[in-house]
Protein backbone atom coordinates (compact mmCIF):
# COMPACT_ATOMS: atom_id res chain seq x y z
CA UNK A 1 0.00 0.00 0.00
CA UNK A 2 1.36 3.42 -0.96
CA UNK A 3 0.36 6.73 0.66
CA UNK A 4 1.57 10.23 -0.16
CA UNK A 5 1.70 13.60 1.60
CA UNK A 6 2.75 16.84 -0.14
CA UNK A 7 3.82 20.17 1.33
CA UNK A 8 5.07 22.86 -1.05
CA UNK A 9 7.79 21.12 -3.08
CA UNK A 10 8.36 18.32 -0.54
CA UNK A 11 6.72 14.89 -0.95
CA UNK A 12 6.62 12.05 1.60
CA UNK A 13 5.80 8.61 0.19
CA UNK A 14 5.07 5.85 2.71
CA UNK A 15 4.95 2.25 1.45
CA UNK A 16 3.71 -0.76 3.42
CA UNK A 17 4.32 -4.28 2.08
CA UNK A 18 6.00 -3.13 -1.16
CA UNK A 19 5.13 -4.78 -4.47
CA UNK A 20 6.79 -4.83 -7.86
CA UNK A 21 4.42 -2.02 -8.84
CA UNK A 22 5.84 0.13 -6.05
CA UNK A 23 9.36 -0.65 -7.24
CA UNK A 24 8.51 0.52 -10.77
CA UNK A 25 6.89 3.66 -9.38
CA UNK A 26 10.01 4.54 -7.35
CA UNK A 27 12.27 3.76 -10.28
CA UNK A 28 10.58 6.12 -12.74
CA UNK A 29 9.32 8.76 -10.29
CA UNK A 30 12.54 9.30 -8.32
CA UNK A 31 15.19 7.77 -10.63
CA UNK A 32 16.55 5.51 -7.91
CA UNK A 33 19.64 3.41 -8.52
CA UNK A 34 19.00 -0.33 -9.20
CA UNK A 35 21.10 -1.22 -6.14
CA UNK A 36 18.76 0.82 -3.97
CA UNK A 37 15.69 -0.84 -5.45
CA UNK A 38 17.16 -4.27 -4.67
CA UNK A 39 17.32 -3.39 -0.97
CA UNK A 40 13.54 -2.78 -0.88
CA UNK A 41 12.52 -6.26 -2.08
CA UNK A 42 13.45 -8.55 -0.42
CA UNK A 43 14.08 -7.20 3.08
CA UNK A 44 17.64 -6.80 4.33
CA UNK A 45 18.96 -8.35 7.53
CA UNK A 46 21.65 -5.76 8.20
CA UNK A 47 21.41 -1.98 8.76
CA UNK A 48 23.11 0.14 6.14
CA UNK A 49 23.63 3.68 4.87
CA UNK A 50 24.48 4.46 1.24
CA UNK A 51 25.10 7.86 -0.29
CA UNK A 52 24.23 8.44 -3.93
CA UNK A 53 24.47 11.57 -6.04
CA UNK A 54 20.92 12.77 -5.40
CA UNK A 55 19.79 10.89 -2.30
CA UNK A 56 20.70 8.98 0.86
CA UNK A 57 19.48 5.43 1.46
CA UNK A 58 19.14 4.16 5.05
CA UNK A 59 18.16 0.70 6.31
CA UNK A 60 17.29 0.35 10.01
CA UNK A 61 15.69 -2.29 12.21
CA UNK A 62 13.19 -1.57 14.95
CA UNK A 63 12.74 -3.92 17.94
CA UNK A 64 9.03 -4.54 18.44
CA UNK A 65 7.99 -6.29 21.68
CA UNK A 66 5.09 -8.68 21.08
CA UNK A 67 2.47 -9.75 23.62
CA UNK A 68 4.28 -13.06 24.30
CA UNK A 69 7.47 -11.10 25.14
CA UNK A 70 9.17 -12.13 21.90
CA UNK A 71 11.05 -9.38 20.05
CA UNK A 72 10.12 -8.98 16.40
CA UNK A 73 12.57 -7.28 14.05
CA UNK A 74 10.80 -4.67 11.92
CA UNK A 75 12.73 -3.20 9.01
CA UNK A 76 12.31 0.39 7.91
CA UNK A 77 13.93 1.71 4.71
CA UNK A 78 14.32 5.45 4.31
CA UNK A 79 15.33 7.07 1.03
CA UNK A 80 15.63 10.83 1.11
CA UNK A 81 16.55 13.44 -1.47
CA UNK A 82 16.44 17.21 -1.19
CA UNK A 83 12.70 17.44 -1.93
CA UNK A 84 11.34 13.97 -1.21
CA UNK A 85 11.43 11.29 1.44
CA UNK A 86 10.38 7.65 1.03
CA UNK A 87 9.67 5.29 3.91
CA UNK A 88 9.22 1.59 3.26
CA UNK A 89 8.32 -1.15 5.74
CA UNK A 90 6.88 -4.66 5.72
CA UNK A 91 4.85 -4.51 8.96
CA UNK A 92 2.83 -1.78 10.58
CA UNK A 93 5.25 0.36 12.61
CA UNK A 94 3.09 2.22 15.09
CA UNK A 95 5.21 5.31 15.71
CA UNK A 96 5.84 5.81 11.98
CA UNK A 97 2.14 5.46 11.19
CA UNK A 98 1.30 7.92 13.98
CA UNK A 99 3.75 10.46 12.57
CA UNK A 100 2.41 10.01 9.04
CA UNK A 101 -1.22 10.32 10.20
CA UNK A 102 -0.41 13.49 12.16
CA UNK A 103 0.98 15.07 9.01
CA UNK A 104 -1.96 13.81 6.95
CA UNK A 105 -4.69 15.04 9.31
CA UNK A 106 -3.15 18.16 10.86
CA UNK A 107 -1.97 21.11 8.83
CA UNK A 108 -0.04 22.38 11.88
CA UNK A 109 1.90 19.12 12.20
CA UNK A 110 2.47 18.92 8.47
CA UNK A 111 3.99 22.39 8.51
CA UNK A 112 6.11 21.60 11.59
CA UNK A 113 7.53 18.40 10.14
CA UNK A 114 7.83 19.31 6.45
CA UNK A 115 8.23 23.09 6.21
CA UNK A 116 12.03 23.01 6.54
CA UNK A 117 12.67 20.30 4.01
CA UNK A 118 13.46 16.59 3.89
CA UNK A 119 16.36 16.89 6.33
CA UNK A 120 14.11 17.99 9.20
CA UNK A 121 11.47 15.40 8.28
CA UNK A 122 14.16 12.72 8.36
CA UNK A 123 15.19 13.97 11.81
CA UNK A 124 11.64 13.72 13.16
CA UNK A 125 11.21 10.18 11.82
CA UNK A 126 14.52 8.94 13.27
CA UNK A 127 13.93 10.88 16.49
CA UNK A 128 10.58 9.10 16.89
CA UNK A 129 12.31 5.80 16.10
CA UNK A 130 14.88 6.32 18.88
CA UNK A 131 12.42 7.76 21.40
CA UNK A 132 10.17 4.71 21.16
CA UNK A 133 13.19 2.48 21.70
CA UNK A 134 14.13 4.49 24.81
CA UNK A 135 10.56 4.16 26.11
CA UNK A 136 10.78 0.38 25.78
CA UNK A 137 14.13 0.41 27.59
CA UNK A 138 12.51 2.40 30.43
CA UNK A 139 9.96 -0.41 30.75
CA UNK A 140 12.78 -2.95 30.93
CA UNK A 141 14.47 -0.88 33.64
CA UNK A 142 11.23 -0.86 35.67
CA UNK A 143 11.01 -4.65 35.35
CA UNK A 144 14.62 -4.99 36.50
CA UNK A 145 13.86 -2.85 39.57
CA UNK A 146 10.95 -5.17 40.31
CA UNK A 147 13.22 -8.22 39.99
CA UNK A 148 15.92 -6.67 42.16
CA UNK A 149 13.37 -5.98 44.88
CA UNK A 150 11.73 -9.41 44.76
CA UNK A 151 14.97 -11.38 44.72
CA UNK A 152 15.34 -10.63 48.44
CA UNK A 153 11.66 -11.27 49.21
CA UNK A 154 11.77 -15.08 49.31
CA UNK A 155 10.78 -15.26 45.63
CA UNK A 156 13.99 -16.65 44.19
CA UNK A 157 12.35 -19.49 42.28
CA UNK A 158 9.81 -17.16 40.64
CA UNK A 159 12.62 -14.80 39.66
CA UNK A 160 14.50 -17.50 37.72
CA UNK A 161 11.87 -17.38 34.96
CA UNK A 162 11.47 -13.60 35.11
CA UNK A 163 15.23 -13.02 34.87
CA UNK A 164 15.46 -15.41 31.91
CA UNK A 165 12.75 -13.48 30.04
CA UNK A 166 14.42 -10.14 30.81
CA UNK A 167 17.82 -11.43 29.78
CA UNK A 168 16.41 -12.63 26.47
CA UNK A 169 14.65 -9.30 25.90
CA UNK A 170 17.78 -7.23 26.64
CA UNK A 171 19.93 -9.47 24.45
CA UNK A 172 17.43 -9.19 21.58
CA UNK A 173 17.34 -5.38 21.84
CA UNK A 174 21.11 -5.21 21.95
CA UNK A 175 21.48 -7.58 18.98
CA UNK A 176 19.14 -5.39 16.91
CA UNK A 177 20.38 -1.92 17.89
CA UNK A 178 24.14 -2.47 18.23
CA UNK A 179 24.87 -2.85 14.46
CA UNK A 180 23.02 0.43 13.81
CA UNK A 181 25.72 2.47 15.52
CA UNK A 182 27.68 2.83 12.26
CA UNK A 183 24.57 4.24 10.55
CA UNK A 184 24.09 7.04 13.08
CA UNK A 185 27.81 7.81 13.27
CA UNK A 186 27.95 8.07 9.46
CA UNK A 187 24.71 10.05 9.26
CA UNK A 188 26.18 12.78 11.46
CA UNK A 189 28.71 13.52 8.70
CA UNK A 190 26.81 12.44 5.61
CA UNK A 191 23.60 14.22 6.60
CA UNK A 192 25.36 17.53 7.22
CA UNK A 193 27.23 17.28 3.92
CA UNK A 194 24.08 16.39 1.97
CA UNK A 195 21.53 18.77 3.51
CA UNK A 196 23.88 21.53 4.70
CA UNK A 197 25.94 22.25 7.80
CA UNK A 198 22.95 23.87 9.51
CA UNK A 199 21.58 20.31 9.89
CA UNK A 200 24.66 19.08 11.74
CA UNK A 201 23.04 19.65 15.15
CA UNK A 202 19.98 17.59 14.17
CA UNK A 203 22.05 14.54 13.29
CA UNK A 204 24.38 15.05 16.28
CA UNK A 205 21.30 14.93 18.50
CA UNK A 206 20.27 11.62 16.90
CA UNK A 207 23.73 10.21 17.56
CA UNK A 208 23.54 11.26 21.23
CA UNK A 209 20.19 9.49 21.57
CA UNK A 210 21.63 6.35 19.99
CA UNK A 211 24.55 6.45 22.43
CA UNK A 212 22.08 6.66 25.32
CA UNK A 213 20.36 3.54 24.02
CA UNK A 214 23.65 1.73 23.52
CA UNK A 215 24.98 2.66 26.97
CA UNK A 216 21.66 1.74 28.61
CA UNK A 217 21.65 -1.69 26.98
CA UNK A 218 25.22 -2.36 28.06
CA UNK A 219 24.33 -1.36 31.62
CA UNK A 220 21.17 -3.47 31.59
CA UNK A 221 23.10 -6.44 30.24
CA UNK A 222 25.64 -6.25 33.07
CA UNK A 223 22.91 -5.62 35.66
CA UNK A 224 20.72 -8.57 34.65
CA UNK A 225 23.75 -10.86 34.65
CA UNK A 226 24.59 -9.71 38.18
CA UNK A 227 20.98 -10.21 39.29
CA UNK A 228 20.97 -13.66 37.73
CA UNK A 229 24.15 -14.59 39.58
CA UNK A 230 22.79 -13.22 42.87
CA UNK A 231 19.51 -15.09 42.46
CA UNK A 232 21.41 -18.26 41.60
CA UNK A 233 23.45 -17.93 44.81
CA UNK A 234 20.30 -17.41 46.90
CA UNK A 235 18.59 -20.42 45.31
CA UNK A 236 21.66 -22.54 46.00
CA UNK A 237 21.82 -21.36 49.61
CA UNK A 238 18.18 -22.29 50.14
CA UNK A 239 18.71 -25.68 48.51
CA UNK A 240 21.78 -26.26 50.65
CA UNK A 241 19.76 -25.49 53.78
CA UNK A 242 17.08 -27.97 52.73
CA UNK A 243 19.67 -30.64 51.96
CA UNK A 244 21.38 -29.93 55.28
CA UNK A 245 18.15 -30.46 57.24
CA UNK A 246 17.32 -33.64 55.34
CA UNK A 247 20.86 -34.96 55.84
CA UNK A 248 20.70 -34.30 59.59
CA UNK A 249 17.36 -36.10 59.81
CA UNK A 250 18.81 -39.05 57.92
CA UNK A 251 21.92 -39.24 60.11
CA UNK A 252 19.90 -38.92 63.30
CA UNK A 253 17.41 -41.61 62.31
CA UNK A 254 20.03 -44.02 60.98
CA UNK A 255 21.31 -45.35 64.36
CA UNK A 256 17.77 -45.44 65.70
CA UNK A 257 16.70 -47.51 62.72
CA UNK A 258 19.72 -49.76 63.28
CA UNK A 259 18.73 -50.34 66.93
CA UNK A 260 15.13 -51.06 65.93
CA UNK A 261 16.37 -53.56 63.35
CA UNK A 262 18.64 -55.31 65.86
CA UNK A 263 15.89 -55.73 68.46
CA UNK A 264 13.58 -56.91 65.74
CA UNK A 265 15.86 -59.85 64.89
CA UNK A 266 14.57 -63.37 65.61
CA UNK A 267 17.54 -64.63 67.70
CA UNK A 268 17.88 -66.63 70.91
CA UNK A 269 19.59 -63.83 72.79
CA UNK A 270 18.70 -60.14 72.85
CA UNK A 271 19.60 -57.70 75.63
CA UNK A 272 16.66 -56.77 77.84
CA UNK A 273 14.43 -59.37 76.13
CA UNK A 274 13.60 -61.13 79.42
CA UNK A 275 12.95 -57.90 81.29
CA UNK A 276 9.43 -56.63 81.80
CA UNK A 277 10.70 -53.14 80.94
CA UNK A 278 12.47 -54.17 77.74
CA UNK A 279 10.42 -51.81 75.53
CA UNK A 280 11.03 -48.77 77.72
CA UNK A 281 14.73 -49.61 78.08
CA UNK A 282 15.14 -49.75 74.30
CA UNK A 283 13.17 -46.49 73.84
CA UNK A 284 15.30 -44.87 76.53
CA UNK A 285 18.49 -46.01 74.80
CA UNK A 286 17.24 -44.57 71.54
CA UNK A 287 16.39 -41.29 73.27
CA UNK A 288 19.90 -41.09 74.82
CA UNK A 289 21.52 -41.71 71.43
CA UNK A 290 19.23 -39.11 69.79
CA UNK A 291 19.98 -36.55 72.51
CA UNK A 292 23.71 -37.22 72.25
CA UNK A 293 23.72 -36.69 68.49
CA UNK A 294 21.76 -33.45 68.80
CA UNK A 295 24.20 -32.14 71.43
CA UNK A 296 27.12 -33.14 69.20
CA UNK A 297 25.60 -31.35 66.19
CA UNK A 298 25.04 -28.25 68.33
CA UNK A 299 28.66 -28.29 69.54
CA UNK A 300 29.85 -28.54 65.92
CA UNK A 301 27.38 -25.75 64.99
CA UNK A 302 25.67 -27.92 62.40
CA UNK A 303 22.34 -26.99 63.95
Amino acid sequence: MRSTIRYDNLIWVDITEPTEGDIKYLKYKFKLHPLTLKTIIPSMHHPDLDVFKNYISIILHYPHAQENSDIQIQEIDIITGKNYLITNHYQKITHLNDLFNECFKSGVRKKEYMENGAGVLLFYILNSFLKRTLEKLDQIEDEMDYVEKDIFSEKEREMVKKISYLKREITSFWRITDPQGDVFYSLKIVGANFFGQEFRHYFSDLLRMYRRIDNALKTYKETIESLEETNHILVNLKMNEIIKVLTIFSVVLLPLTLLASIWGMNTNFLPFSKSGLDFWLIVGLMFIILLGMIIYFRIRKWL
